[in-house]
This record gives structure tokens, C-alpha cells and sequence, in this order.
């Protein structure tokens, strides 16, 4: 399934610096509404379910459908972000759901995502599994995983298929726009960082926080879209 099928347009003119303007991507319409339901739906849904749970015994597995979907959809959008950035939009991307999208395609997606992940992160997991340890060597496998992700994730999507995952593959592709990944790497690490070290350590209400931490993820899977766009002569993959 294509996200978006329509011939690439010519990138929107711009007249901020390139890091206001990265910064500046989730704010559309489309952005700000997505950002509002990523943070507010499981938390209604969540507050639904205890509601109800007070009156009589639920089964926890009767929401874990919704989570799936609605995951899948997170990704779904995501991947549109990607795309449209990749085809040198400045602003977060007006997806719509394709009128023969079903949940299957959501849940496709969902286990494309943990193929970018695994592909990346699997040396990690065994070294863990095998160690049971979190030392010097578990943080290095971690930083060459991060190192290869925002490649894999972009092949992944912009493929839409787990071929594109091959190693040799993404390794080719870095090895021929170096020094730029190089910098959309350093990105993802400041930006995972502080997501992952800083923010927990603001005292920020909960809802604040992961406003924080999709606004940011909208960031920077446009800068992983728009890399392509600036590179797609040299990474030469034919789409």
C-alpha cells in the first residue's frame, strides 16, 4: 500500500532558517489535530474504561483492539509525515485514510515498525538476553542501533516493504550521503535525549509531557523525510 500516490511537488518556499522551520512543522491544522488525538484519545478511552470497570468487572482485553488500531494509525500518520516531507513539504502532511484501508494494513504497519527497530537493535537484545547487563558494551550496541535506525525507518516507509530492510542495502545508502546522515543522526540523538533523559526529569504535568514528546517526534520524522528529499539524487532509489 502507497501512503501517498501523487507525483512529488516542488518544496515549499522558505523564509525562516532551517532549524526554526524544522521546529515549526507540526504547526498546521493537520499537525495540531493529530498532536491533540495522540495525547487525548488513550486517555479517554483509558478514563472510559475505569469508568465503567467501577460499575462491573471489564476484561482488560477488550480495549487492547483499540490500542492496536489506534497505534497502528499513529504509525500510519507518521509514515504519511515521512512521505510528504520526502517530497519536500514544510508542513506536517494532511493524511486521509484510503477508502480501501482496512485494520489489517494498521496492523502491517505496526510490525513494519518493529522490523526498522529490529533490524537496528537486535545485537542489543541478544547481548541483554545473553548478559543480563547494562554496561559499557550494551550502550555501545545501542548507539550503533540509533545509528543505523533513521535509515532503516526511512527505507521501511518509503518502500513499504521489509525488502527494504536488507543491512547491505542500508548500509550503501549511509555510505553515500555520509556526512549529511551523519548530521540527521546527531538530530535524533539530541532529540531522543532529551525525551529520554531530561523531559522525565521536568516537573511537567503528565499530558504536557507527551505533548512534548509527539511534538517532537513530528520533528524529526520530517527531518528523516526531509533528507531524502535533499539526497534523493545521491541515495538514487528509483521512487
Amino acid at each position: 500500500m502507497k501512503i501517498l500516490e501523487e507525483e512529488p511537488p516542488l518544496a515549499d518556499e522558505c523564509k525562516l532558517p532551517w532549524l526554526i522551520d524544522a521546529f515549526l512543522y507540526p504547526v498546521s491544522a493537520s499537525g495540531m489535530i493529530h498532536l491533540l488525538i495522540f495525547v487525548f484519545l488513550p486517555r479517554l478511552v483509558w478514563f472510559l474504561f475505569g469508568l465503567l470497570s467501577s460499575f462491573a468487572p471489564i476484561d482488560f482485553a477488550l480495549v487492547v483492539p483499540f490500542y492496536v488500531v489506534f497505534y497502528g494509525y499513529v504509525f500510519y500518520y507518521i509514515a504519511g509525515c515521512v512521505v510528504d516531507s520526502a517530497r519536500g513539504k514544510r508542513r506536517a502532511a494532511d493524511v486521509t485514510m484510503p477508502e480501501t484501508f482496512k485494520a489489517g494494513d494498521l496492523i502491517s504497519h505496526v510490525i513494519l515498525l518493529f522490523g526498522c527497530i529490529a533490524i537496528c537493535f537486535w545485537p542489543t537484545a541478544i547481548y541483554y538476553v545473553f548478559t543480563q547487563r547494562t554496561d559499557l558494551w550494551f550502550w555501545v550496541l545501542s548507539a550503533c542501533g540509533g545509528f543505523f535506525l533513521p535509515m532503516s525507518f526511512l527505507r521501511g516507509v518509503m518502500f513499504d516493504s521489509f525488502d527494504a530492510l536488507n543491512p547491505i542495502l542500508i548500509i550503501r545508502s549511509i555510505r553515500s550521503t555520509f556526512l549529511a546522515y551523519c548530521g540527521l543522526v546527531l538530530l535524533f540523538y539530541a532529540l531522543g535525549g532529551f525525551i529520554t533523559v531530561i523531559l522525565p526529569r521536568l516537573s511537567l504535568w503528565a499530558v504536557l509531557s507527551d505533548g512534548i514528546k509527539i511534538y517532537l517526534l513530528f520533528v524529526v520524522v520530517h527531518r528523516i523525510g526531509w533528507f531524502y528529499w535533499w539526497n534523493k539524487d545521491k541515495l538514487k532509489w528509483g521512487i
